[in-house]
């Protein structure tokens, strides 16, 4: 396949599929019109019988078209087939009847498919067989024909075939809008990445390192006033060691998680089986499987339900969690619920104070991707944590591939 003739991959390639196959439903349309009104002279066997056989052709073609259009695409004469067959019905129905609109859908087709070198060349091959066909229908009804039928209708091939190309133009123009969003989101997730990344360093992994070399310093000190308690923090920093190599291992852990680049339901699974085997507490699933959200913010997502896991397995002391995920009112749902002994809730400058900031954390995690998260607990009857997220489009696509960090 060429590089001019191919079909754009991509969100440009399925327009261009759709669009192919709503010709064809036009001309099975155009078959059934034509049927129905071709006067009683011209409804002859053979013209009942090839009428039927190009609507059946276009019905199948409308239902498998995309394996039907790479085959076009990799032998354009099939193309030549489709014109001889459709101008055999013009020969039996006459070139001025209802039939004469399925022919055009024809060039449009070539003007999607091949753009202008193959539309062109369709276009010709039409208008000569248009005339052939005029010339056999003028021998058998001695119509010289008006100027609509000599000049007029020949020129819609040209035209509609145009028509075809710029909507394909059209097409391949808003696909490389969208490959150009894509990866202005994945860039944008990755700065937001590599922004979390070093927040959770700082908050974790270099507190804890910081502490190390604190105590390490006064360990020569506490050396020769009095052994026993450097024995003591020497403990101690061998343990803080300890904690910095698994904080360590737990950030390396996450750069090379690809959980994230699976569909969100996929994902969520995933991230809750591995709970579920780390802690040993039982979590059920409820996950509609169509439902999904670009990268960056499935990234939080996924963020928001560990954050909402971790906070189970260390405060809730459930003995079964509740995932959920559905799409409710133009909006993903998550919920997270336990049956854990509860809590009662605070306000965020509270939990603040007291230094509790996961839930701050899946609250600004949320609102980054244009979410809200909201937390109901009852002392001794659970908790629930529910994140919505703005739904997808119709039809929408993302790119699940990791931005890569230069």
């Amino acid at each position: 396949m060429s590089a001019r003739t191919g079909v754009a991959g991509g969100s440009a390639g399925l327009r261009i599929n759709a669009a192919f196959r709503l010709l064809m439903q036009i001309r099975m349309s155009i078959a059934g019109i034509t049927l129905l009104l071709l006067s009683t002279g011209r409804l002859s066997v053979a013209a009942f019988v090839t009428l039927v056989c190009v609507g059946l052709l276009a019905w199948l073609v409308a239902r498998y078209v995309t394996e039907i259009v790479p085959r076009l695409l990799a032998h354009p004469s099939l193309v030549l087939l489709d014109v001889a067959a459709s101008f055999t019905v013009l020969a039996v129905c006459g070139p001025a009847g209802p039939f004469f609109l399925s022919t055009v859908a024809t060039a449009a087709a070539a003007g999607l498919l091949y753009r202008w070198p193959g539309m062109l060349g369709v276009s010709a091959a039409q208008i000569a067989c248009y005339y052939l066909t005029f010339a056999f229908d003028a021998a058998q009804t001695e119509d010289t024909g008006s100027f609509q039928v000599l000049v007029g209708q020949p020129a819609y091939y040209p035209l509609v075939g145009f028509a075809g190309v710029a909507l394909r133009r059209i097409f391949e123009e808003q696909s490389v809008q969208e490959e150009a969003r894509i990866r202005a989101e994945v860039a944008a997730a990755a700065a937001e990445e590599r922004a979390r990344l070093a927040r959770e360093m700082h908050d974790s992994l270099a507190k804890t390192l910081r502490g190390i070399a604190l105590a390490a310093a006064a360990l020569p000190a506490w050396a020769r006033r009095d052994p026993a308690r450097a024995a003591e923090e020497a403990v101690r920093i061998a343990t803080a060691t300890e904690v910095a190599s698994r904080e360590a291992r737990g950030l390396l852990t996450e750069l090379r998680d690809t959980t994230v680049t699976r569909p969100l339901a996929e994902a969520v699974r995933a991230a809750a089986d591995r709970w579920q085997a780390e802690t040993g507490i039982e979590v059920r699933c409820a996950l509609a499987p169509d439902t999904d959200v670009p990268l960056r913010t499935r990234y939080e997502a996924l963020a928001v339900l560990t954050e909402a896991l971790t906070n189970t397995a260390r405060h809730a002391e459930a003995g079964l969690v509740t995932v959920s995920l559905a799409e409710e009112d133009g909006q993903v749902v998550l919920t997270i619920r336990d049956d854990g002994r509860g809590f009662h809730p605070e306000e965020l400058p509270d939990l603040a104070r007291q230094g509790h900031y996961g839930l701050i954390g899946m609250r600004e995690r949320a609102e980054r991707v244009g979410g809200t998260v909201t937390v109901q607990a009852v002392p001794g009857a659970g908790t629930t944590v529910e994140l919505r997220l703005p739904a997808r489009h119709r039809g929408e696509r993302f790119d699940n591939r990791l931005a890569e960090a230069s």
